[in-house]
């Protein structure tokens, strides 16, 4: 999957004329050493928060990504805000350890051959 995060100062398209998408529109800008992201503009039909909870037109998520523990963490607080259907945000944060000498290969969405994952299997046989 690839998202397209704007980084050029741009607004974000106005409601009336954007096209939606699954991943929404991102703009993003920085703010010392941290990268903020606004992401608006989902398709509502798509998404779904907590395995039930839908999302309305005004649904938005800003992330704040950065460097932490010298380099060796990367931390994502994100915050969830639809005005339209709940009070207040929900947020929550998520921490990625470095893994040097590591590569990063190709994954297929393709069950036969990604059945050694935990995702697409089940004792040792592939889901369907």
């Amino acid at each position: 999957e690839l998202r397209i995060i704007y980084l050029d100062g741009r607004k974000h398209t106005p409601a009336d004329e954007v096209v939606r998408t699954f991943d929404g529109e991102s703009i993003g800008r920085w703010e010392g050493d941290t990268l903020v992201v606004d992401t608006r503009s989902l398709t509502v039909d798509k998404h779904v928060i907590d395995d039930g909870l839908p999302v309305s037109d005004q649904f938005r998520i800003i992330e704040r990504i950065r460097l932490t523990n010298n380099g060796s963490t990367l931390e994502d607080k994100w915050t969830l805000i639809d005005p339209k259907n709940w009070e207040g945000e929900w947020t929550s944060t998520h921490y990625w350890k470095r893994q040097d000498d590591t590569d990063i290969t190709e994954v297929q969405c393709l069950p036969d051959t990604n059945s050694r994952l935990p995702a697409t299997a089940s004792k040792g046989n592939i889901l369907k």
